[in-house]
C-alpha cells in the first residue's frame, strides 16, 4: 500500500483478507502477469501512442526489400534491440525513482519538458539522417561485428529506430499493458524489469519473427528510385513528430518556450543542410561542430530551466470554459450524493490515444449528448505535468497511465473504471449502470 501526502510517499505492505477463497500463488500471478505484458506489448505496435513512429518502423522494414538474408536479419535483430534496450532504461529509471519513495507512472517522462526538448532534437537529427545530411554510426568496436553487411550506419539507424519507436510510443496504455504495468509498479524491482522486459518481447516480436524468417522481406520491391521518395517523405513524417514534441511541450512550459526550442531546431536543421556543401576541411568540420552543439544545447537547456507552471493553470482554465470541468475530488463525491452522473476524464496532452477517445467517442453522439445532460458532470484531470493527486487518483484504480475514464453515479458510488480505448457502446452502458433503478434508461 502507498500512501501519498504531496511529494512524500511512503509503502507499507500488507496481508489481504481473502476469506475462504485460496491464496494465489505468487509465481502463478507472476506468469499471468507476464503473459498479459507480452500481449500488451504485442497491441501496443497497434495503438494511437505509436502513430508518430510508424515511420520509423516503415523505414526500417522498407529498407530491407531485397536485401540478402543475413543483412536484412542483422538489421532487424537490431531494431528489437533498440526496442528492448529502451525497455530495459525505463525500466531502471523507473526502479531508481520509485527507491527514492517519489510516486511513479507510465509515461512520466512526458511529463518532464527537457525529455520533449530532447526527443524533438533526437529525431529531428534522424530525419537530416534519413535525408543524408549527418552520418550516424555505431561505437567501431560493436560496428565492427556487422560491418560485413552494410556498415555501421545502417544497423545505428536500425537501432535508433526501435528506441524511438519505444521511447515516444510508451506514453499510453494500451490492453492489457496497464494490468501489467500496475502490478509491477506496485511490487519491487524484480517485477519491474521481469513486466518491461516482457513488454518490450512482445513490442519486438513483429521485427523478431521477421528476423527468424528473413526470406519474407525478398517479396518487399527491391531499393531503387521509389526508396529516394520514400526517405524524404519519411524524413517529413518526422519532422512532424518534432513538431508533435514541440506542440505538446508548448502545453507543459508555454508557447514562448516551445518557439525557442523550434527555433533553435530549425537552425540545426540549416546548418546540416549547408554543413554538406561546405568545404571539407579540418576548421569548417570543427566550426559546423561547434554550432550544431551550441544548438542542441539551447534546444535542451531551455525547457530545462523553465517551470512551467503558468502552463498548466492556462490549460486547466481553458477546461474550465468548455463543458468540462476541473477534477476535483470534493466537489466530485458531492454531485454524485446530489443524485449526479459524473464522468472523470484523466487524460494527458501528450496521450495520442487519449486524443484518439476524444475525436472517435467522448466528441461524438451520442456520449457527447449525454456529457451536455443537466444530470451529468463532466471532469477532466490534466495529467500533462506531474500531480501527485491525479497519481494517486489513478492508482486508486490500480492505474499507472492513461488514459483512465470513470463513471460514478447513485448505482456506482465507487465508480465504473472503462477500458483503454473507448467506444459509445461501453460509455454510455456505463451511464446506464452508474444512474441505477433504471434512470438512465429512461432519459435515453
Amino acid at each position: 500500500m502507498t500512501v501519498v501526502d504531496g511529494r512524500h510517499a511512503a509503502e507499507a505492505k500488507i496481508a489481504p483478507v481473502l476469506g475462504s477463497l485460496p491464496p494465489l500463488a505468487a509465481d502463478t500471478g507472476r506468469i499471468a502477469i507476464l503473459g498479459l505484458a507480452l500481449l500488451g506489448g504485442l497491441i501496443l505496435n497497434l495503438m494511437p501512442c505509436v502513430l508518430p513512429v510508424l515511420s520509423l518502423k516503415l523505414l526500417a522494414l522498407a529498407g530491407y526489400g531485397g536485401a540478402e538474408r543475413r543483412a536484412a536479419r542483422l538489421g532487424l535483430l537490431a531494431t528489437a534491440a533498440g526496442v528492448m534496450v529502451s525497455f530495459g532504461l525505463l525500466a531502471a529509471a523507473l526502479i531508481a525513482v520509485k527507491s527514492t519513495g517519489s510516486a511513479i507512472g507510465w509515461g512520466i517522462q512526458f511529463q518532464q519538458p527537457w525529455f520533449l526538448a530532447g526527443m524533438a532534437l533526437v529525431t529531428t537529427v534522424f530525419a537530416a539522417s534519413v535525408w543524408g545530411w549527418v552520418p550516424i554510426f555505431l561505437p567501431t568496436s560493436i560496428a565492427s561485428v556487422v560491418s560485413s553487411a552494410h556498415g555501421r550506419g545502417h544497423f545505428t539507424n536500425a537501432f535508433l529506430t526501435g528506441s524511438f519507436a519505444t521511447l515516444l510510443g510508451a506514453s499510453c496504455s494500451a490492453p492489457f499493458v496497464g494490468t501489467a504495468i500496475g502490478f509491477a509498479l506496485a511490487r519491487g524491482p524484480m517485477d519491474i524489469a521481469l513486466v518491461l522486459g516482457a513488454l518490450s518481447l512482445g513490442m519486438a516480436a513483429p521485427f523478431l519473427v521477421i528476423a527468424t524468417f528473413p526470406g519474407l522481406v525478398t517479396y518487399l520491391p527491391r531499393p531503387g528510385r521509389w526508396m529516394i521518395w520514400l526517405e524524404r517523405l519519411l524524413g517529413l513524417a518526422l519532422l512532424g513528430t518534432a513538431v508533435w514534441l514541440l506542440s505538446v511541450l508548448a502545453a507543459e512550459a508555454g508557447s514562448q518556450v516551445a518557439l525557442i526550442a523550434g527555433g533553435a531546431l530549425a537552425l540545426l536543421l540549416s546548418t546540416l543542410f549547408w554543413g554538406q556543401r561546405l568545404p571539407r576541411n579540418e576548421l569548417a568540420r570543427r566550426l559546423l561542430n561547434a554550432v550544431t552543439i551550441g544548438l542542441a544545447t539551447v534546444v535542451v537547456l531551455v525547457p530545462s530551466l523553465h517551470v512551467g507552471a503558468v502552463s498548466v493553470q492556462a490549460v486547466s482554465a481553458r477546461t474550465a470554459a468548455g463543458r468540462w470541468q476541473p477534477f476535483d475530488e470534493r466537489k466530485r463525491r458531492q454531485m454524485v450524493a446530489a443524485g449526479k452522473t459524473v464522468f472523470v476524464d484523466v487524460t494527458a496532452a501528450w496521450c495520442l490515444t487519449c486524443k484518439a477517445n476524444e475525436l472517435a467517442v467522448l466528441d461524438r453522439s451520442p456520449v457527447v449528448g449525454r456529457l451536455l445532460d443537466p444530470h451529468v458532470v463532466a471532469m477532466r484531470a490534466d495529467w500533462t505535468r506531474a500531480d501527485p493527486l491525479i497519481t494517486a487518483y489513478l492508482q486508486s484504480f490500480g492505474r499507472y497511465g492513461v488514459p483512465l475514464d470513470v463513471v460514478y453515479g447513485p448505482g456506482a458510488r465507487q465508480g465504473i473504471p472503462l477500458p483503454e480505448l473507448l467506444t459509445s457502446d461501453v460509455v454510455m452502458d456505463a451511464f446506464a449502470r452508474a444512474a441505477g433503478n433504471g434512470k438512465e434508461k429512461a432519459r435515453q
